[in-house]
């Protein structure tokens, strides 16, 4: 009967230790791990056991093993934080000291004897800290992007409001022209404002989406439409490829059309006088979904900034001025593609760019097929 209440303890104590949202090990003195949960597992990589393998033969970071060390001295707990660098693990390492009695009764000549035997083990707990320290520098990021992209619209209103009080009597010409820029301004606080909050509410999941079966045709021809006349003002040539338009695809009509409308206002930034953008549609490779694309004569896209260039508030190479081309150069929120990626994986769909800095740049998406979903 002892036997199996071993059994039963030691599968409950095994238990309890998978329970922890945590990674747990237990040690003994010698550094041996006594036990541990699956997130201790995982989290140091390992997929052989590791029972009484020491601590130090898979904790890497010696730092760790000191700080075990110290608690196994002391007796007492301890606890610390360790960080490599600012892109590698960050971890949060408690160690408290466990005592475990057991008593031990035999039966012999007559009489029985009970003996007691302590043992000491210490609990290493981990707390991946690497998810919560990237959302800390998205907060970090989002916070000084947004103060920048306000403070420079603002000081400007201000600067104009300014001379506009006191050019309003004296010279009422140049006064419009200062009210003219004053709204331009005014304008693109107000769509700062308006693709900030349908950019939250699409990460937050607010956003209702009503999906039912579009034609591809239908998505290019309207953003083609859309664009037409700013494509013109600015001097470039816009054009479609539609390729099995007749495709029937699983999408908010809406929401799509503005993730095209995006990209192709991105291109027209970027693309010189005289210069050409093609907005398609065609059947994906193996007809498991639809591939939507807009692709321009533009300067393209250094390789290294390729990674980033659906982060929300990230402005591609903030050099290029406006000067050097008919259209608005660096211009914008920042937010545009961001809101395109969102709306496009909410789709389930991909959305991917490939660009040659000189020749232009293609933003490629897909989505899937209205047969598969109704």
């Amino acid at each position: 009967m002892a036997d199996n209440t071993d059994i039963d303890y030691q599968h409950f104590f095994q238990e309890l230790l998978e329970a922890a949202s945590w990674p747990v090990l237990i040690v003994d003195r010698e550094l041996s791990i006594r036990y541990y949960n699956q997130h201790a597992a995982q989290l140091l990589a390992v997929t052989a056991s590791l029972q009484a393998v020491r601590l130090d033969q898979v904790v890497r970071d010696p730092a760790i093993v000191q700080l075990v060390q110290e608690s196994i001295q002391t007796d007492s707990p301890r606890s610390g934080k360790y960080d490599r660098d600012s892109k590698g693990p960050a971890w949060r390492v408690s160690v408290t000291p466990l005592e475990h009695r057991t008593h031990t009764t035999k039966n012999g000549k007559g009489r029985s004897v009970t003996a007691s035997q302590t043992y000491h083990y210490f609990l290493v707990a981990i707390e991946d800290l690497t998810e919560l320290r990237r959302l800390e520098r998205v907060r970090r990021d989002f916070i000084a992007n947004i103060s920048h992209e306000l403070r420079t619209p603002l000081a400007t209103v201000r600067l104009l409001a300014e001379t506009l009080e006191e050019a309003i009597d004296t010279d009422p010409e140049k006064a419009q022209t200062f009210i003219e820029k004053i709204e331009i301004e005014v304008q693109y606080l107000t769509s700062l404002v308006s693709e900030l909050l349908e950019l939250s509410r699409i990460e937050s999941g607010q956003l209702s989406m009503t999906i039912e079966p579009v034609q591809a045709e239908q998505l290019v021809r309207e953003a083609m439409a859309r664009m037409l006349p700013q494509a013109q003002r600015h001097r470039v040539i816009l054009h479609t490829d539609i390729q099995q338009g007749g495709t029937l695809v699983a999408a908010d009509s809406k929401q799509i059309s503005r993730a095209l409308v995006n990209l192709v206002h991105n291109a027209i930034k970027f693309t010189p006088s005289g210069g050409v953008i093609v907005i398609g549609t065609a059947l994906q490779a193996g007809g498991d979904a639809q591939r939507f694309f807009v692709r321009d004569t533009g300067i393209g896209i250094q390789p290294e900034e390729l990674p980033r260039i659906f982060e929300r508030f990230y402005k591609a190479d903030r050099a290029r001025s406006k000067a050097d081309f008919i259209g608005p150069g660096g211009g914008g929120t920042g937010l545009g593609l961001a809101i395109a990626r969102h709306v496009v994986e909410a789709h389930g769909g991909r959305i991917t760019a490939e660009s040659t800095v000189g020749q232009g740049s293609t933003f490629t998406f897909t989505l899937p097929l209205a047969a598969h979903k109704f």
